[in-house]
């Protein structure tokens, strides 16, 4: 079970939720949580080409992407040029890729906690049979103590009958 990266409360198997396409966080699919209209999620829910970016990702991003064509005529300045924006596509890349990395190790994790969630409810439930099973060998115990004694007292009566014949 994972939480809301927005109230940090528990999201459920079974309710929706929305997953940032950017950066990978999961949330509420709610207004609260999401920040959208009614009419927004039910859009995202019923369109299967429409992806959801939360207000981190959209605050980061600019937005509007230009495409720069450098001058032919200036070659020292198409070097500045290029080395600023390699730069900067180069960090862009690095953002991307931690991204990446950061939503994967995220869903890892929440497979991992689903997992162990699942084995935790398993061990209590053979802790509880395990409970049961022990009180029931301590009852049986106790009834066989019991046949025990009246057994050897039986014995005692049926020898003492004999004796008296």
């Amino acid at each position: 079970m994972s939480k809301c990266d927005n109230c940090d409360k528990s999201i459920t198997k079974k309710s929706p939720r929305l997953e940032c396409n950017k950066c990978g966080k999961i949330v509420h699919a709610n207004q609260l949580c999401t920040g959208l209209s009614t009419k927004q999620l039910s859009a995202l829910r019923n369109a299967q080409n429409l992806e959801w970016t939360c207000e981190d990702c959209r605050k980061e991003s600019p937005n509007r992407k230009s495409f720069i064509i450098p001058e032919d005529d200036d070659d020292d300045t198409d070097g500045n040029q290029l080395g600023e924006s390699g730069s900067t596509a180069m960090s862009k890349l690095l953002r991307d890729i931690s991204l990446e990395v950061k939503k994967a190790v995220k869903k890892e994790l929440a497979s991992v906690n689903e997992s162990l969630s699942s084995w935790c409810i398993k061990m209590d439930t053979i802790n509880d049979t395990l409970e049961i099973l022990t009180e029931n060998v301590k009852d049986l115990e106790k009834k066989n103590m019991y046949l025990t004694n009246q057994n050897t007292h039986l014995e005692l009566v049926i020898g003492q009958e004999i004796r008296n014949m």
